[in-house]
């Protein structure tokens, strides 16, 4: 009898050092398999890594500097704000509708530098650009502030820039003041 138990008791062993060896052996293969075919990130989800996004919308009051006659007037539009990862500069883009009097349709592209990165709840920037106001070439700079609502997505931006419109026989241009809303994703 102590001859079968001891038997037996040596088969399970070996039977046990089987199964550890095969689970082993399996959990290396896989793990060694899961790091060689490691999905390839979508490229939204590449951007979003690489890339912080901003739309701004954004109303304000408009104020014309050139040529006299021109009422004061007002601005609707939005922006897309887009910054590369440790980037110290951001790129956004501008389409606004703007009533000095008449319609003007505005589509600009801007460069913004923020101060105190390091600071969120309140980030002065400077922002300056060019673009197409209803055809016509023009040029812009002016500042900004964005608030920040504490570990919100969205916070608000007030700003003030200077617009030139190179139209011919008479230049153009106007300062709106504006506020608006930042949707950050």
């Amino acid at each position: 009898m102590r001859r079968d138990s001891f038997d037996l008791r040596a088969h399970l062993i070996r039977i046990a050092a089987a199964v550890t060896v095969v689970t082993v052996a399996s959990a290396v293969a896989t793990s060694h398999l899961a790091a060689q075919e490691e999905k390839k990130p979508s490229a939204a989800t590449q951007a979003a890594r690489e890339y912080k996004f901003e739309i701004r919308p954004a109303i304000g009051v408009v104020f014309p500097t050139a040529p006299d006659g021109l009422d004061t007037g007002w601005d609707i539009g939005a922006g897309l704000r887009a910054t590369p990862h440790n980037w110290p500069i951001s790129l956004q883009l501008d389409l606004m509708v703007i009533d000095l009097g008449s319609n003007l349709f505005q589509a600009t592209i801007e460069a913004v530098y923020e101060f105190g990165k390091n600071t969120r709840a309140f980030r002065p920037y400077l922002i300056g650009g060019l673009g197409i106001y209803d055809g016509d070439f023009g040029l812009n700079g002016g500042i900004g502030v964005d608030f920040a609502i504490v570990d919100a997505p969205f916070g608000f931006f007030v700003e003030g820039r200077y617009h030139r419109v190179f139209e011919d026989p008479d230049d153009v241009g106007f300062i709106p003041l504006n506020a608006g809303i930042r949707l950050r994703f």
